[in-house]
């Protein structure tokens, strides 16, 4: 019984060790230096036939929800963030948070990405103002990132085109997967991201804008 005991000690005494080993590790790759975004999305612009598809929609909803037709649409802003991470420290300067206005704002990856051939991981956030999650987050992507080919592989959506990726945003719990080589990162990202959740007291809304100034030849405009 005596020597059982000590067996078992002896397991739970590694078990804490290893687990105590893991944590520093664990919480260094959980760390995000925060960084504000350079400006706001109050100048970003979104098609107009996107607004009105949205817009639309909306009021279907309501009506569903019996609000009467003639009630004019409330807006409410959604608190937007984007978190840039990385396994190895070679893509970015550091892992990072940028955090912008209520409603979004504008990320410049020339500040956060380097030079050098890596990957890294970019996820986009949205809560409402009191820093709940949303149900019902819907996610569109508004390309301004020119089409192009690199090493025989199709990069970028091409300008002025605009899609609904909710099912793919939500499928990428842990972010965009970028590669830095050719700025491929560039083609997939450029570009405004718009979130929208539709509740009976309000149409929420928000984006978050992604550019990187090094490179505008890439850029749409």
């Amino acid at each position: 019984m005596q020597r059982t005991s000590c067996v078992l000690l002896l397991i739970v005494l590694l078990s804490s060790s290893i687990a105590i080993a893991e944590t520093p590790a664990e919480e260094a790759a959980s760390e995000l230096n925060e960084h504000p975004a350079r400006n706001s999305s109050r100048d970003v612009k979104v098609p107009r036939h996107l607004v009105q598809t949205l817009e639309s929609e909306y009021r279907t909803f309501l009506t569903k929800n019996g609000v009467s037709e003639k009630e004019a649409i409330k807006r409410k802003l959604l608190n937007m963030s984007a978190d840039l991470t990385q396994k190895h420290p070679v893509a970015l300067h550091e892992n990072s948070r940028v955090v912008t206005p209520l409603g979004g704002g504008v990320v410049d990856l020339s500040d956060y990405v380097t030079p050098l051939k890596g990957e890294f991981n970019l996820k986009i956030n949205a809560k409402k103002e009191d820093g709940s999650e949303p149900s019902g987050l819907r996610v569109f992507y508004v390309s301004n990132g020119r089409a192009r080919t690199v090493d025989g592989d199709g990069f970028g959506a091409g300008c002025n085109k605009y899609m609904e990726i909710t099912s793919f945003f939500h499928r990428k719990a842990k972010g965009f997967e970028l590669y830095t080589a050719g700025q491929r990162y560039l083609s997939v990202m450029a570009g405004t991201f718009v979130a929208v959740v539709f509740e009976r007291e309000a149409l929420y809304v928000g984006s978050l804008t992604f550019t990187d100034s090094r490179y505008p030849d890439e850029m749409c405009e």
